[in-house]
């Protein structure tokens, strides 16, 4: 089965992948805190297998930007998203490069160079622990960056667009500070072969439910 065909996944299935996905917000939270230098904390993890039905509240106010880093992982469709508003998109920035926050001043193109670094280190740390538990090899591509307005929760930017695809999986955890001052949000969406290999090592793949079932005489 392609990763174009409709996902049809049972229960078990979506908590294993929101176990992988957990796992994986939990390594990246821990790059990025040490990164700005602050804690920041992951959200409950959700397993989503639906079309994202118009940009959250969390991306940002009507009017406002935000900022979305994409990395293509592998050429099966599997990538990772990370998205922040764009005044927390700032604030990091701002972190890293040890200067005083602004609220509200526009992103500049070192925002932009900022973002690219901390988004390849803290989804190359999410994907650490994936590759091992699933015992394959992941080299994804460099990150993209897109810095969009919020005109319409409707209408999606290019980058993000996938989001909305009714065959998508996805896998969503939410970044918040200690003081939850903020939120952000990290999503993978992964192809069809990661959903199977992690199926298989938890499980809950068919073959394995098949073969539990008929121990009972089901």
């Amino acid at each position: 089965m392609s990763s174009m065909e409709v996902n049809e996944l049972d229960e078990l299935q979506m908590d294993a992948l929101r176990e992988l996905g957990n796992v994986g917000a939990s390594h990246a939270s821990t790059a990025l805190t040490k990164l700005v230098r602050t804690d920041i904390l992951i959200d409950v993890t959700e397993c989503r297998v639906m079309p994202m039905p118009a940009l959250p509240n969390r991306f940002g106010e009507l009017g406002s930007i935000f900022a979305t880093l994409r990395i293509d992982i592998d050429p099966e469709g599997s990538r990772i998203f990370m998205v922040f508003p764009g005044d927390v998109a700032t604030y990091l920035s701002d972190i890293l490069l040890s200067r005083p926050h602004k609220a509200g001043r526009q992103m500049t193109e070192q925002d932009r160079d900022v973002m690219v670094e901390m988004g390849d280190i803290c989804i190359r740390q999410y994907l650490v622990p994936i590759a091992k538990f699933l015992s394959m090899e992941i080299i994804p591509n460099s990150p993209e960056v897109s810095i969009d307005r919020i005109t319409d929760r409707m209408r999606f930017p290019e980058m993000i667009r996938p989001l909305r695809d009714n065959d998508l999986v996805r896998v969503e955890t939410n970044f918040v500070d200690k003081k939850k001052r903020f939120q952000g949000a990290i999503i993978f969406a992964p192809s069809r072969n990661i959903q199977m290999r992690t199926f298989k090592r938890f499980g809950v793949d068919a073959e394995s439910q098949a073969a539990m079932m008929s121990k009972f005489g089901l």
